[in-house]
């Protein structure tokens, strides 16, 4: 059960998916968020995983070798 809403997975699960399917996700993501444009292409997709884990490993670097302390 989840503290929040109390309700069984199964039941969250179900409730997940019907808000999804009803569009609601939309009205929860801030205006900014653009709602088309979004690639189903599977390359795309490893392409852009792929560079969010260099920006993450490059500012774990960054951060061990002190320059991401505040002065």
């Amino acid at each position: 059960m989840n503290r929040i809403t109390a309700e069984p997975p199964e039941r969250e699960a179900a409730l997940l998916v019907a808000l999804l399917a009803a569009g609601g996700y939309w009205g929860l993501a801030p205006d900014w968020v653009p709602r088309a444009g979004y690639t189903r292409d599977p390359g795309t997709l490893v392409a852009a995983l792929a560079g969010l884990r260099r920006l993450l490993q490059n500012e774990s670097i960054r951060l061990r070798r002190g320059r991401g302390r505040a002065r």
